[in-house]
């Protein structure tokens, strides 16, 4: 069974080919569809893969997986959460960080959820994380919006730092929900 990964982001689609297709040996399509794949507003990341998830495999009539990313900053009561997207868009990584500079509590969390769903079927959602620190300012060359300045717990560099030099580390600080998902589909549509 071919899979479709919903997204045009370059480094989900390496990081899909990293783990659901080359470890795993799952047929992993990735796909930018032809109409827009609505991203909820919601408190959490699984709740906006879930949705995202449901809706194009119901439009596309085809099994979908979809996945989303937050980052949970301490200081900041939990945001920007599912809305790094919109943070990165409205003011970028260097603005954030002159706005973070005298915060003290640069504790925060990262997640990653996986969403698998069937047409006309509940999404099944697969979620981690981990935990690390806002840098004071951005490395690396390598990434989306947060990777030029979280830094993993037990690191010194940035997931950006860590990527342009060995990929599948960095994929392994967003946690094992890809793990997770490329596991269940092996055991249950095989």
């Amino acid at each position: 069974m071919k899979l479709i990964y919903l997204t045009t982001n370059p480094f989900k689609l390496r990081e899909t080919r990293i783990v659901p297709c080359d470890k795993y040996g799952l047929d992993v399509e990735a796909m930018n569809p032809d109409f827009e794949i609505y991203e909820i507003q919601a408190k959490t990341c699984a709740e906006v893969a879930g949705f995202s998830a449901r809706y194009a495999a119901d439009k596309l009539n085809k099994p979908c997986i979809k996945s989303d990313t937050g980052l949970y900053i301490e200081a900041l009561g939990g945001l920007p959460g599912p809305y790094n997207a919109y943070f990165d868009k409205q003011i970028g990584v260097e603005k954030f960080l002159k706005l973070f500079e005298n915060e003290l509590n640069r504790k925060a969390r990262i997640e990653h959820c996986f969403a698998y769903c069937e047409p006309s079927g509940e999404p099944v959602i697969f979620k981690d994380g981990g935990t690390g620190e806002i840098a004071k300012s951005a490395r690396g060359k390598d990434g989306r919006w947060h990777d030029f300045f979280f830094v993993p717990d037990g690191e010194t560099r940035t997931l950006s730092e860590i990527g342009d030099v060995d990929p599948a580390l960095k994929a392994s600080y967003y946690g094992h929900a890809i793990d997770d998902l490329a596991k269940w589909l092996q055991e249950t549509k095989s």
